[in-house]
């Protein structure tokens, strides 16, 4: 867990490893990326699973493997946002987040053309009063609502999910504060 304090710069959050920041008091925000892989023309609507990628970029000897994307019970989502990358459709196919009990906030991302818009798809952030907290663990899929094709059959190709959320910190412990010394009898001046 990363704390930020006025002044710092921090890197991206590492979503592999569940790392969150706790940049409010009482709070832990957490940004989950992951990727559903595309290695071939889909033909058909239907449903994608995205993970949260290895750091072993290898394929043949990944000692930890891709994580499902998955958002905790009790946690408060804010913000979805869905891209492609190397992946082309017909007409105004759409992919969008899904999975969520969060009424509107699943992405979604329309095909212009057969094209998907290079800035990918986002829900707006309202500010932290309009959102609800999921009641159970909440997988993340990917529907898309019409083929995927491969611009680039030599590259790779994948749908992008990003979730948004944060979950209420633990309370404080004895790393919080500097508790003093237990001083036995007799040891006073």
């Amino acid at each position: 867990m990363s704390v930020i304090f006025p002044g710092n710069y921090v890197a991206h959050l590492n979503a592999y490893r569940d790392q969150g920041v706790f940049a409010l008091p009482g709070v832990e925000f957490y940004q989950v990326v992951g990727a559903a892989i595309v290695d071939s023309n889909v033909a058909d609507s239907g449903t994608l699973t995205p993970q949260v990628q290895s750091p072993d970029l290898r394929q043949d000897d990944k000692p930890r493997l891709n994580k499902s994307v998955t958002v905790p019970a009790g946690a408060v989502v804010y913000r979805t946002a869905i891209n492609t990358v190397n992946l082309s459709s017909t007409g105004t196919s759409t992919v969008a987040v899904d999975g969520l009990t969060t009424a509107g906030l699943e992405a979604s991302l329309a095909a212009v053309g057969g094209v998907y818009p290079a800035a990918g798809g986002k829900t707006t952030f309202d500010g932290f009063a309009t959102t609800s907290s999921e009641s159970d663990a909440a997988p993340i899929t990917i529907v898309h609502s019409g083929p995927l094709n491969l611009v680039d059959t030599d590259s790779c190709a994948a749908v992008i999910v990003e979730v948004c959320y944060y979950l209420s910190a633990d309370g404080p412990d004895s790393d919080d504060l500097s508790l003093p010394y237990k001083t036995e009898a007799g040891q006073g001046y």
